[in-house]
């Protein structure tokens, strides 16, 4: 198990599985709210026992559903995402994790937003213009079937 906090350690995220999915997002709401492109780890809302107080601001995503992007009610570190398209799942940002998991993307997310500074990733094997979810949608299905 894996348990890490913000940087105040108000939030503290237990996990117990690998990631089931390493990605970037290059969206204009991406850079805006993080300062540049999203790192994210997928796991599933199971995988993660998250405790602490928080605040929680939802956004329309490029799918057209909403994103909840919670982050410290303290110190204002983002900890994870959880998407109205997929529920189930929460995006730990690849930050909170830094030291206990290397991050190695194998897909990035509208590409054509990405800053020209911003280069691809040598892990990245798939890249997308939109969000991917369906492209996606059938490796997580099969990830989600090897955690039963």
């Amino acid at each position: 198990m894996t348990s890490v906090t913000c940087k105040c350690g108000e939030i503290c995220l237990e996990i117990e599985n690998d990631p089931m999915m390493h990605f970037m997002c290059h969206c204009k709401d991406c850079h805006s709210l993080f300062n540049g492109p999203a790192k994210v780890f997928i796991y599933t809302d199971n995988d993660i026992c998250i405790t602490g107080a928080h605040s929680t601001y939802s956004y329309e995503g490029g799918s057209g559903n909403d994103l909840h992007v919670t982050f410290c009610s303290n110190c204002g570190t983002r900890a994870y995402t959880r998407p109205d398209l997929i529920e189930g799942l929460t995006y730990v940002f690849a930050s909170m994790l830094e030291g206990h998991i290397e991050f190695q993307p194998k897909v990035e997310l509208f590409t054509y937003n990405r800053s020209k500074w911003e280069h691809k990733p040598a892990s990245v094997v798939e890249s997308y213009d939109h969000n991917g979810t369906l492209e996606r949608i059938q490796e997580l299905l099969e990830n989600l079937e090897q955690r039963d």
